[in-house]
């Protein structure tokens, strides 16, 4: 049976950025909230709970956050109510207990792969088939990283390396890191993730363009075989 990907828009800013991706046919929606690093796309909890409580019925909306401990955690998720929520740093599997006891919403763990990575990190696999194996995380996010980076470079990695990563677990995957239109399509034939991810990749000038955003849906579900 032909699998299509789930597609998420991440980066959402605004009213019309959720439209526009919900019109193109997207998945989920991404809201990067109160992380601490350097992102024109990052929102303060306000802004993210008003625009998460907009996104209408049968799509995700997807809180995106870099917490210090599993109740800071708790405490963005109580105040925006997303659907999902995805931790993008390096929390401590006991952090991510205390968010999955807390809470009922579904939790995704990013991984980065270093853009110069031609093999698997070693401890890579061991570590999601822990939390998912025990039932702590619902998924896993492959983006691209530098050394020092927690992902959301805009760059792509190897893809061979996220192809052995789908292949070894049974976590839904969803492959991020550079991918824009031109590239998701062969992406997703070579990797077959659960769902593609992209925030930079749909800009042009540092906002959500719509002919890219459609575009990139489009692309991501043209599958072979």
């Amino acid at each position: 049976m032909k699998h299509l990907p789930r597609v998420k828009i991440c980066g959402m800013r605004t009213a019309e950025d959720v439209e526009l991706a919900v019109n193109c046919g997207a998945d989920a929606v991404g809201f990067i909230t109160e992380v601490p690093v350097n992102t024109p796309r990052k929102l303060d909890v306000q802004t993210a709970s008003e625009l998460i409580r907009n996104v209408p019925f049968f799509v995700n909306s997807v809180l995106v956050i870099m917490p210090e401990d599993g109740y800071q955690a708790l405490d963005l998720i109580e105040r925006t109510k997303p659907d999902i929520v995805q931790i993008h740093n390096d929390l401590s599997a006991e952090d991510i207990e205390i968010i999955r006891n807390g809470t009922h919403q579904k939790i995704i763990k990013a991984f980065t792969i270093p853009v110069e990575s031609k093999e698997l990190p070693s401890d890579m696999m061991t570590e999601i088939e822990s939390l998912f194996g025990n039932d702590l995380i619902d998924g896993i996010l492959l983006d691209s990283g530098k050394a020092g980076s927690s992902g959301g470079t805009g760059l792509v990695h190897d893809w061979s390396i996220s192809r052995k990563v789908v292949e070894n677990t049974d976590a839904p995957v969803i492959l991020a890191g550079g991918l824009k239109p031109e590239n998701v399509s062969d992406a997703v034939n070579e990797v077959r993730p659960f769902a593609v991810d992209t925030a930079s990749g749909v800009e042009t000038d540092g906002k959500k363009d719509p002919a890219k955003v459609c575009r990139f849906i489009e692309e991501a579900r043209c599958i072979n075989g």
